[in-house]
């Protein structure tokens, strides 16, 4: 049964990327700075080789300003997870968990609250050959009933995409990521690879594919290898809707992934 619903979110198109792609309307302004709040809910669940399934359930909000060919983020989540007591969700490169070696493995209790806050920046680089984009970003220790490692962690990513015809857009990305020192931790660099394609299906509708293979930090955890599908379009002058999902294929990875994202111009 878990087999199937894995198999039909692949089939639910969503944001391949963890940057979103911009999809060009009227009511989009050059002329000075855009500010979007958006936020949404995603469920993961999986047992990433612990024996245990563990449940997260997240509620991302955002706050976005873009200027010109720059893009500022910071994004706050509230988190509830169901699962033994020394998991630690959200860890860096956007691997769902990570093991505290400080607490010993417990029944699966539930816990809830504020995790991380993250602060990035994207800049666009368009060609005449790529189109190409660098991004940063740092994960504040905000979390709190043991949701978050309690360290900074520090990541930098590239991408390239190419335009072409028919609204087909092949793309691939690379992430590093430096994670801090939290007690107890032994966590090394680790980097995130991914590789898809964009179709655009409708004037303001588009559709994403993509493999995804993120190393981790922790070598209690193997990698985390998944295929994700998605969709983002436009409603209306301003609001945006994104619908997603994930299927895993390695044990490090949740066995599936879904989700949902609204966003809303402020200006």
């Amino acid at each position: 049964m878990r087999s199937l619903l894995a198999l039909l979110l692949l089939l639910i198109p969503l944001p391949a990327l963890a940057t979103e792609r911009e999809i060009p309307t009227s009511s989009s302004k050059d002329d000075g700075p855009q500010i979007e709040v958006s936020t949404g809910v995603e469920y993961e669940e999986g047992n990433y080789g612990s024996g245990t399934k563990i449940n997260i359930l997240s509620v991302p909000t955002s706050l976005t300003l873009s200027t010109g060919p720059l893009q500022l983020v910071a994004t706050l989540p509230y988190r509830r997870v169901e699962g033994p007591s020394n998991v630690v969700p959200g860890g860096i490169l956007g691997l769902p968990i990570l093991f505290d070696p400080s607490q010993p493995q417990s029944e699966s209790i539930t816990r809830e609250g504020r995790g991380d806050l993250e602060i990035g920046a994207i800049y666009s680089i368009p060609t005449r050959v790529v189109n190409m984009a660098f991004s940063g970003s740092v994960k504040l220790p905000t979390a709190e009933n043991n949701l978050g490692t309690g360290a900074l962690d520090y990541t930098l990513g590239a991408e390239v995409s190419k335009p072409l015809a028919g609204g087909i857009v092949p793309f691939a990305s690379f992430a590093y990521t430096l994670p801090g020192s939290p007690d107890g931790y032994t966590l090394q660099d680790s980097y995130a690879v991914s590789a898809g394609v964009a179709v655009m299906i409708a004037a303001r509708t588009q559709a994403h594919l993509s493999y995804r293979h993120a190393d981790n930090a922790s070598s209690l955890i193997s990698s985390d290898q998944r295929l994700l599908s998605g969709l983002n379009t436009r409603l209306g002058e301003g609001l945006s809707l994104g619908l997603y999902g994930s299927a895993g294929l390695t044990v490090g990875a949740p066995d599936f992934t879904t989700g949902v994202r609204i966003g809303l111009p402020l200006f």
